[in-house]
């Protein structure tokens, strides 16, 4: 996420202000930011953004001291307020919340909470009811799941959805998806749900990074909806991330309108699959 032939795909976009962080001449760390009037965002362009520390040096006193210098930094530069939102501990591969800590600290004005919804891969949570009929209606239809390179098709299905519920488009065009990929095969897949005439009815853009699977988009078409097409998705993709051995499954964000609307509804239908509630933290602190 935070690899520069990912973040350059947008970056006409943002005025990019990202830092590198040495002590005693070695680096130590990194933050992605971006500068937009008297604001730094880490990062406007990403799910997430915030510290991210050599293992050696995550202990929390360099957290504070690294936030001091960065703030100290940008507010000689002119910025007034900074936006940071840290990545959420699922992805980490040891404990690291003290960056939440030190941020918490440092806050005048606002802390908004996002709720997502996470499979634990090791767990014993299983799905609901609900969700196994979905998957055993779909089967029925003669739907199956595969990997696919079909992301036109795929965009049609979700821009037609997202323009249906919520009047807007994907934050990402068809054709920047298929940059992404084409430059991280190995991390950004796309998987199809098809009827038996081989017809797309659904689908989903996968994410991979370390032990998490995060599902970045997810749609089906009408017919999808109705016959199950997403929970023999889930269901089959859960299972495949297990067996790879991966420790989450994650479905992302069911809030809205910075965290103050949940939608109950879509929260529900996650947490059929076994998934629970992970908390994601956006910082905005007066400089």
């Amino acid at each position: 996420m935070f690899d520069r032939a990912y973040m350059d795909y947008h970056e006409d976009r943002f005025d990019d202000c990202s830092f590198l962080v040495y002590r005693d001449q070695q680096l130590v760390g990194v933050i992605p930011g971006n500068i937009r009037g008297d604001a730094w965002y880490s990062h406007g362009g990403l799910t997430f953004g915030g510290l991210l520390l050599q293992p050696k040096f995550n202990r929390i006193s360099v957290v504070k001291e690294v936030y001091d210098v960065l703030f100290s930094s940008l507010l000689g530069q002119g910025v007034k307020t900074a936006f940071v939102k840290p990545v959420p501990w699922i992805y980490h591969r040891v404990p690291a919340e003290g960056e939440i800590y030190a941020l918490n600290a440092l806050v005048q004005k606002s802390c908004i909470t996002e709720v997502t919804t996470t499979v634990d891969l090791k767990a014993e949570v299983k799905p609901s009811s609900l969700r196994i009929r979905g998957c055993k209606r779909a089967l029925k239809a003669g739907f199956s799941v595969a990997q696919s390179d079909g992301y036109s098709s795929f965009w049609e299905i979700l821009s037609a959805r997202l323009q249906d519920k919520y009047e807007r488009a994907p934050v990402h065009s068809c054709e920047e998806m298929v940059l992404l990929a084409s430059r991280f095969p190995e991390q950004i897949k796309l998987f199809l749900v098809e009827d038996g005439n081989g017809d797309p009815q659904g689908g989903t853009v996968i994410f991979e990074a370390g032990n998490v699977a995060h599902a970045q988009y997810i749609s089906a078409t009408a017919e999808g909806m109705n016959s199950g097409a997403l929970d023999l998705l889930f269901l089959e993709l859960i299972e495949r991330y297990r067996n790879l051995g991966l420790r989450y499954f994650d479905f992302g964000i069911s809030t809205e309108d910075d965290g103050r609307y949940l939608n109950e509804q879509l929260a529900s239908f996650k947490e059929g699959f076994g998934g629970r509630s992970v908390v994601h933290h956006k910082f905005e602190i007066s400089l």
